[in-house]
């Protein structure tokens, strides 16, 4: 079975997948009888093999428990709107700015525009008069229709205005009839018709020349535009079945901190299968940026934690990273440490450490070894000075094959630099031991 739904509303929008089913698996307990059978070409005979079970051999028997099987899953997704809004400011200034810039241009292109107008009416009177080009009285004037249109963002409507074109076909318009237009703070209005002529003006261009620029009108005060704040998005996974249950579930949360949150686990009968995975991360803007992570991993054989953080402030920045980790399988136990440490409060330095611990014992290889390594390093600079120390130390200590050994590894290295010299230092020692050898 199998179902879908989706939602979506005024406060989320959600959709929903579920599947569920049953399996029967009885067929896997039929006992099988596979007769006697000889490889071709090898000579190689296989037994008989009688009252063989796929259900109890296999391990399906200890893994599934039974053979009635059913699983059901289900996903849910879903988003719940946040009702805050972002606001951009919409500079109106400099667009009030543009329009009386490009008046002053527009009168400039005006009366050149005419002054050509003018000159090339009187050459083609003049070519008219020597073809006798005459106007039909049978043409209709052409009328256009320009209807009107609204500018997005600025929000602004352009009203409808109309073309008038001479009879004969002339590119140029005989009338462009318009209304005013307005914008904030502007209310500019031209009526233009060219120069007197010389020459008598012809039928088509009797009337003077008209041209009222284009009307605006502000729809609303309009200073900004708001955009929706990022909401609530969150996801549900889940799997259930007789072996295993899976559940996951992921969150984005966006209140007065940014919050992402992460979690899966698992229950089943075998326990090597069975763990819980959580991560949490938050950012926090309140007297500069503040993000803080943290991982957890619980297993039977592994478990983990991790914590960091990253505070950033005007005057100072800050950091901290640890991390732990601990193994435990049958031939081998681990611990290990790790810390990172930096700031800039007096001088900036940073520090890191890191520990492990170990133990090794297998009986099938007769080996044992138990030991531990650290690692420390600190650093510190200024503009007079930069100074770096680090070391390391090991040891360890086993057997093979019933041969104990032991041995230790140590070092420390120095530097200092400053405007008058530098100096530093390196110091390296071990010793090692093998019962019977040296």
């Amino acid at each position: 079975n199998q179902n879908f739904s989706a939602g979506n509303n005024e406060n989320s929008i959600q959709a929903h997948i579920g599947i569920n089913g049953e399996a029967n698996l009885d067929f896997l307990n039929i006992h099988l009888t596979i007769p006697e059978t000889t490889l071709p070409y090898t000579g190689l005979t296989i037994p008989q093999v009688n009252y063989f079970s796929l259900w109890e051999k296999t391990g399906l028997k200890e893994l599934l428990k039974t053979t009635k099987q059913s699983f059901d899953l289900s996903v849910k997704a879903q988003y719940k709107r946040n009702k805050d809004k972002h606001s951009i400011s919409i500079p109106l200034d400099v667009f009030d700015e543009f329009i009386v810039s490009f008046n002053r241009h527009f009168e400039k292109v005006r009366d050149k525009a005419l002054n050509f107008f003018a000159q090339s009416y009187n050459e083609a009177k003049l070519m008219f008069d020597e073809y006798k080009v005459e106007k039909s009285l049978s043409n209709q004037p052409r009328i256009y229709r320009i209807p009107g249109y609204t500018i997005p963002v600025v929000n602004i409507e352009v009203l409808p205005f109309i073309v008038e074109m001479p009879t004969f076909g002339h590119v140029i318009p005989k009338e462009i009839s318009t209304s005013n237009f307005t914008l904030p703070g502007f209310v500019p209005s031209y009526t233009l018709a060219p120069p007197y002529l010389d020459l008598p003006a012809p039928p088509v261009l009797s009337d003077n020349l008209k041209f009222n620029f284009l009307e605006f009108n502000e729809l609303g005060t309009l200073n900004k535009i708001l955009i929706p704040a990022m909401g609530n998005i969150t996801y549900d996974f889940s799997f259930k079945s007789s072996v295993i249950t899976l559940n996951t579930n992921v969150g984005l949360y966006n209140q007065s901190d940014t919050v992402a949150h992460f979690l899966t686990s698992s229950s089943s009968v075998i326990d090597a299968l069975q763990y819980k995975l959580e991560g949490t991360s938050r950012l926090t803007r309140k007297r500069g940026l503040k993000l803080a992570t943290a991982f957890s991993l619980s297993n039977k054989f592994v478990e983990g934690n991790h914590d960091s953080t990253i505070s950033l402030t005007k005057k100072n920045m800050d950091a901290s990273v640890t991390t732990t980790a601990k193994v435990q399988i049958p031939i081998l136990r681990m611990d290990f440490k790790q810390e990172l440490n930096g700031n800039t409060k007096s001088k900036p330095t940073v520090s890191s450490s890191i520990e492990l611990k170990y133990n090794f014992n297998s009986t099938k290889l007769s080996s044992t070894a138990t030991g531990t390594a650290g690692h420390k390093l600190s650093l510190e600079s200024l503009t007079s000075y930069f100074s770096i120390e680090s070391s390391n130390k090991g040891d360890i200590k086993g057997a093979v094959l019933l041969q104990e050994y032991s041995g230790t590894i140590a070092s420390e290295v120095s530097t200092y630099l400053n405007s008058k010299g530098a100096r530093s230092s390196v110091k390296l020692q071990g010793t090692s031991r093998v019962d019977g050898i040296w």
